[in-house]
């Protein structure tokens, strides 16, 4: 196995990859990982649309505790809806800059910044799609084994600071366009009105306590059904889904109220 792979050095070296296809590899690679994050953004903003209308279903109904559930639930995938979107408009802009070295091999300076958005873009996206992170990471290292071959790159030709000033600025720009793309994907969540708490008005802008007030009702459903409890029935019937009826349970027994066998 070394042998061969110390074979197979030597002969890429007698046999270079062209400039071209070795772009347009990193960019089919690209291109995968941006087909990845959007179908990620669809699965986000399927379940934000099912989790707004759970909230606005609840508030009709007069239960606003639900109703605070699903607007937190909805609040923190929209958090990670930005992120995915922003990863995208990252992407899509590195591949046209690649399309642009393609081109015209000569502007190879071109390739510096693209490396810091993908590295800056790998490390905002490994904590919601580690596949994706993983796919860029490969491609990071064939830009720099791709610079480092063709030696357009220098610390003179390109200092660092000026690269990642450019990174920063592309990832700033989309950022703003994902935040602008966000406002028009998804709809307002609606004001929770406020409730009283032992009498006393909760005031309108509170945060909500969502842990205690699942606990407590997973809690009432299983002292209701003590040992015949199914996650999935309770989820039904409280309205959440399943993982938070785990975690729920979770919290429940780490804190000595049930046991789960």
């Amino acid at each position: 196995m070394v042998a061969f792979s110390i074979f197979r050095k030597v002969e890429d070296k007698l046999h270079p990859v062209p400039l071209k296809e070795r772009i347009e590899h990193a960019s089919f690679k690209l291109n995968i990982q941006l087909e990845k994050l959007e179908q990620m953004y669809t699965r986000l903003h399927q379940r934000d649309t099912e989790l707004f209308q759970r909230c606005v279903g609840a508030q009709l109904a007069n239960d606003p505790g639900h109703a605070r559930i699903y607007a937190n639930e909805c609040a923190e995938l929209r958090k990670i809806a930005k992120v995915v979107l922003g990863s995208q408009l990252a992407l899509e802009k590195v591949i046209l800059r690649l399309e642009t070295v393609e081109e015209f091999g000569t502007i190879m300076t071109q390739m510096a910044p693209v490396m810091s958005i993908v590295k800056e873009t790998k490390s905002k996206i490994a904590g919601i799609v580690p596949q994706v992170a993983t796919g860029l990471e490969e491609v990071n290292n064939m830009l720099g084994d791709l610079t480092s071959e063709t030696g357009e790159v220098t610390a003179n030709s390109l200092p660092i600071e000026t690269t990642d000033i450019e990174a920063r600025h592309v990832l700033e720009e989309t950022g703003l366009i994902a935040e602008q793309k966000l406002r028009d994907h998804f709809p307002e969540l609606p004001t929770i009105q406020p409730t009283q708490v032992d009498g006393i008005p909760e005031p309108a802008n509170a945060i909500p306590n969502m842990e205690r007030d699942i606990d407590e009702q997973v809690y009432e459903y299983a002292r209701k059904h003590d040992e015949q409890m199914s996650v999935e029935s309770c989820a039904r019937e409280l309205g959440a889904s399943p993982s938070d009826v785990k975690t729920a349970i979770q919290r429940l027994r780490d804190n000595g109220k049930v046991v789960v066998e």
